[in-house]
């Protein structure tokens, strides 16, 4: 297993023997929190269990840690949907319910199955499914639009296929939808939209949901600055996963490598203050990383985001615009580093709430890994080098941008 110096960046930031980022140690971090402790959807007793996990190794640190307490709606399965193709044949399917679906019927939805296309507004203009499934790709728009678009027709609950091979990804839907939503793999996509062209297909669609108002809580490590503790630059990477996956690498990866960013640091100096932040119920729509920005004291100056961040062959460079913010300074960083990066747009992680408010950000990640959201995201997927590579680029990052 590799390990990267943080030579050019921390030997300028006056540090006499620069630090080494440990793949080991982060994927020992990455084990306890996806073997041990497994899925954390927020709000949950394996959630607390995680966030004690990650204070009581910020503390060992010698870091202050805050804990930050914020309402947010809960979603929760008790039990797995099922789905099953009626006719023109009988089939089991697989599928993943959405976050805040709302739940079946207890004797579910009975219907015929309607293609949409992609669910878009114009897909569904002039057509009334009236208590019919609507069956839509995915892609384009959101999820919570596609339903909410099937809903306006009349549809009783709405089926998307996933749009590459693997098993169905779940996804949040924001808020809690009208009717039920569920996705399934890419190939029992192909298979049902075949038999749609063939003739009429009928599904029999199952599924209990618990939505609820419940507190979670973001944790904070605290380095205070030298001469401007008035100012933070924010390290961090949520804490949370979708059930039922254990969040190896979504996102116990983004996790680990902030807690060996943390351990890199502990000796160096910098002029601003940094936190080191477990974020919460990222995966119920930023929720813990807006609640942090709305509620900051001090000025943020700079955000490093890390989620997934362990599987796959390089790291990836993002923000919203895929330009401007931090990124020129992280490919940079990475560069005098000799990390290969590559550079693209992307939203959908807890940087975009600190973009919402002016604050310069930088995605550290790895892309799609084909099964997050999945029971397939496990330890065993997770590439030790990529962790070590992770935390030297956002240890180095921090120090260039908090000095």
């Amino acid at each position: 297993m590799s390990v990267l110096l943080l030579a050019g960046v921390l030997a300028v930031a006056g540090a006499q023997s620069p630090p080494v980022a440990s793949g080991t140690a982060a994927l020992a971090h990455v084990a306890t929190l996806s073997q041990q402790i497994g899925p954390r959807p927020a709000g949950s007793p394996a959630y607390i269990r995680a966030t004690e996990y990650v204070t009581e190794q910020f503390q060992r640190l010698g870091y202050r840690v805050e804990p930050q307490a914020f309402p947010f709606q809960f979603f929760d399965e008790p039990y797995l949907p099922i789905l099953t193709v009626v006719a023109p044949v009988e089939l089991v399917l697989h599928p993943a319910t959405m976050i805040y679906s709302t739940a079946t019927p207890e004797d579910g939805v009975a219907a015929e199955l309607v293609d949409v296309g992609l669910g878009r507004e114009e897909d569904l203009r002039g057509k009334r499914l009236d208590g019919k499934v609507a069956f839509a790709g995915r892609g384009q728009i959101r999820f919570s639009e596609k339903a909410s678009f099937a809903a306006a027709a009349g549809a009783s609950a709405i089926i998307i296929f996933n749009n590459q091979p693997g098993p169905a990804q779940t996804g949040t839907l924001l808020t809690p939808s009208r009717i039920p939503v569920v996705m399934v793999p890419y190939d029992e996509g192909l298979r049902l939209g075949a038999w749609l062209a063939a003739g009429p297909v009928r599904v029999h669609l199952v599924i209990r949901t618990v939505t609820e108002r419940r507190s979670s809580a973001n944790v904070i490590a605290v380095k205070p600055g030298t001469s401007s503790p008035q100012e933070v630059v924010v390290v961090g990477a949520h804490l949370d996963s979708v059930p039922p996956s254990p969040g190896a690498n979504d996102n116990a990866s983004g996790v680990a490598a902030v807690l060996e960013v943390a351990r890199l640091l502990v000796e160096v100096p910098t002029a601003r203050t940094v936190h080191f932040v477990a974020f919460g119920a990222e995966e119920l729509g930023l929720v813990g990383s807006s609640y942090y920005v709305a509620n900051r004291t001090l000025a943020v100056t700079g955000m490093v985001n890390l989620d997934m961040v362990g599987h796959r062959a390089q790291l990836l460079l993002s923000n919203s615009a895929g330009r401007g913010g931090l990124m020129d300074v992280a490919e940079q960083v990475a560069g005098r580093l000799g990390i290969g990066v590559q550079r693209l747009s992307l939203g959908s992680s807890d940087h975009v709430s600190f973009e919402g408010a002016g604050v310069p950000v930088v995605f550290i990640h790895t892309g799609d890994d084909g099964v997050y959201h999945t029971p397939q995201d496990v330890y065993a997927r997770i590439d030790p080098n990529l962790l070590a590579q992770a935390a030297s680029l956002a240890a180095a990052l921090v120090v260039e941008i908090a000095r």
